[in-house]
């Protein structure tokens, strides 16, 4: 073994200008809740500085997982600076979101201030405060990369739950590498209810605080037993769990329906506290199933720009179409995999979320591309969805690989190849690997898909793709004749608008249109097909016992209509696809 000379041990770590100047190497953090969760006093300690002249502290202007600007600073108050002397020193605003501070001569600082909280816990009950990290903490552009830590002193009673992780310094102090990582832990703080089940060899903690409902109007137990299902699901389908601790922060609150927002450990959903206590969870199912799915799809499968981050201004992809889409198609894959919801309700989920697409202001003007670049920007007019586009574009595309590939292969296994080949920390992945992925795991040549559907405007291909997978289409498109009547299964008149307009009573059945015999729904249909709206056209109908004819002028649809059933008749091959889909077979690969 070569022998070093001591003098050189004791130079060494000081070889290099970045070690020789004692700068700031980490950033420490102390939360102090006041007792009635109205307030957080937040303290930032730099720690060496060296030579320094200022130092700009900023807020995020945005929240990862949400494209939409913020303004954090209305909640930040009494902003101090005091150097290692105890002195203040100056503070400049150079703009709403950014602080300059004045360390000339200053070996440290801390920067304090008041964060103002909602406490959304009800009246008289210890207070409970939800905090997102990018409202929450400062930061310092050189310092982003510099490991963060953070000790919390809660008042009497209270509890803390959050995805950070203790140091190994047995300090009390948590560790983030990083910014990012620092405020990617959402955190809960004050009283709160804290279960935990472990699942393939790891910890899942589920946390409620806020309003929360009586146990005979929640069951804990059963509530475990569908995050654990959906958790089950997640595992089946793609087979990793890249974290030693996962943690559900659900916030029962006031807010009207529900939202949540993904991280790389835990999420945080935010649910109306009056549907949980009166037993209506199904959103919160769905919504859980969501922010789940988004450990994989956003936080890890991503495209360069969402990560590392830049705080300070919008950060844009292409790519919201796959990262929102696509994680919506599989929160309702999950949840049918996991014996929450059945094969009807997820064929009419599929079909009302193709209709939104279909009915919305931006079909055939704004691409699934486009909609995602801009979702920083208004769009009057033109406005439409990258959750639903992607999610119609999800099924789909699962169709077509299937298809093409026997039913060996499917969309599954993409998402698989492509957590396990865009390898977090490092770079995400670049403009065309989506695609590249898919021709890759496939053989599917999927570009002139890509460019006619997800980059260009050319319509849906639904009467091509969707029976393919063993299913039935009524597609009735707007502009289309119809009659404006609802009709029982025997197409017996039970309201409508053309019913209000005295045309029909209700109770009618209807026997032809013209002279085309009704004898079912598909006569009906047939029958509409071969007319167009505003013409005058004989209704056959039996009212009571006897038969009557109405001279109707066919109104125009206003709005597409869409029903997926699985067909019973459909080649054995395409009812395969269709079951392969919900059931998650063939395995992946």
């Amino acid at each position: 073994m070569l022998r070093i000379p001591s003098l050189l041990l004791i130079l060494a770590p000081f070889a290099g200008a970045a070690q020789t100047t004692f700068d700031l190497h980490e950033v420490g953090w102390k939360l102090s809740p006041g007792a009635g969760g109205d307030f957080i006093r937040m303290e930032m300690t730099l720690n060496p500085l060296h030579d320094r002249d200022r130092v700009v502290v900023k807020i995020p202007l945005w929240r990862p997982g949400s494209y939409r600007y913020f303004k954090n600073e209305n909640a930040i108050s009494d902003l101090e600076a005091r150097d290692q002397k105890g002195d203040l020193r100056s503070i400049l605003v150079l703009d709403p979101r950014s602080w300059e501070v004045d360390t000339r001569g200053a070996t440290s600082l801390k920067v304090t201030y008041r964060l103002r909280v909602k406490n959304e816990a009800d009246a008289g009950k210890t207070p409970a405060i939800h905090l997102h990290g990018p409202a929450s903490f400062l930061y310092l552009e050189d310092a982003l990369q510099l490991p963060h830590f953070l000790m919390v002193d809660l008042p009497k009673g209270w509890d803390m739950a959050s995805g950070h992780r203790l140091g190994v310094e047995k300090d009390g102090r948590f560790r983030s590498p990083n910014y990012d990582i620092l405020v990617d832990c959402p955190i809960a703080l004050g009283g709160m209810e804290r279960h935990a089940f472990e699942n393939h060899g790891k910890t899942f903690e589920v946390v409620l605080f806020g309003k929360l409902p009586e146990p005979e109007q929640f069951s804990r137990g059963d509530w475990l037993g569908k995050v654990e299902a959906l958790v089950d699901a997640g595992w089946d389908l793609v087979g990793d769990f890249p974290f030693e601790k996962y943690v559900f922060l659900f916030l029962l609150n006031d807010i009207g329906g529900y939202s949540g927002l993904e991280h790389l450990n835990s999420t945080t959903i935010a649910y109306n506290h009056a549907n949980a206590k009166a037993g209506r969870i199904a959103g919160m199912e769905s919504v859980t199933s969501h922010e789940f799915f988004h450990l994989w799809n956003v936080k890890r499968i991503r495209p360069e720009a969402l990560g590392p981050f830049d705080y300070s201004r919008d950060v844009r992809t292409r790519d919201l179409w796959w990262m929102e889409g696509i994680t919506s198609y599989y929160t309702d894959i999950l949840l049918i995999r996991s014996g929450l919801r059945d094969a009807d309700w997820f064929w009419k989920a599929q079909a009302g979320v193709i209709l939104t697409v279909l009915n919305s202001p931006g079909y055939g003007k704004v691409s699934p591309e486009r909609s995602s670049w801009t979702v920083w920007d208004p769009s009057p007019g033109a406005h439409i969805s990258y959750y639903d586009q992607g999610q119609a574009l999800g099924l789909l595309l699962d169709i077509e690989i299937r298809k093409a590939t026997g039913n060996q292969r499917s969309l599954d296994d993409v998402v698989r190849f492509l957590h396990r080949w865009v390898n977090y920390p490092e770079a995400g992945y670049r403009d065309g690997d989506l695609s590249r992925a898919i021709r890759s795991v496939t053989g599917w040549d999927c570009r002139p898909f890509f460019e006619r559907h997800i980059r260009g405007l050319v319509d849906l291909p639904l009467e091509e793709s969707l029976p393919e997978a063993g299913l039935r289409v009524v597609w009735m498109r707007k502009g289309s004749p119809y009659l404006g009547l609802r009709l029982s299964e025997e197409l017996e008149i039970t309201g409508g608008s053309s019913l209000r307009e005295g045309a029909f009573e209700e109770g009618d059945r209807i026997l032809k249109i013209g002279k085309a015999k009704v004898r079912s729904r598909a006569d009906l249909q047939a029958a509409l097909k071969e007319l167009e709206a505003g013409v005058t056209v004989s209704v056959q109908v039996r009212r009571g016992g006897a038969i009557k004819k109405v001279e109707f002028e066919l109104p125009s649809r206003r709005s597409h209509s869409l029903i997926l059933q699985p067909d019973p008749d459909a080649p054995a091959d395409a009812r395969a696809i269709g079951r392969g889909i919900l059931e998650g077979t063939p395995q992946s690969i």
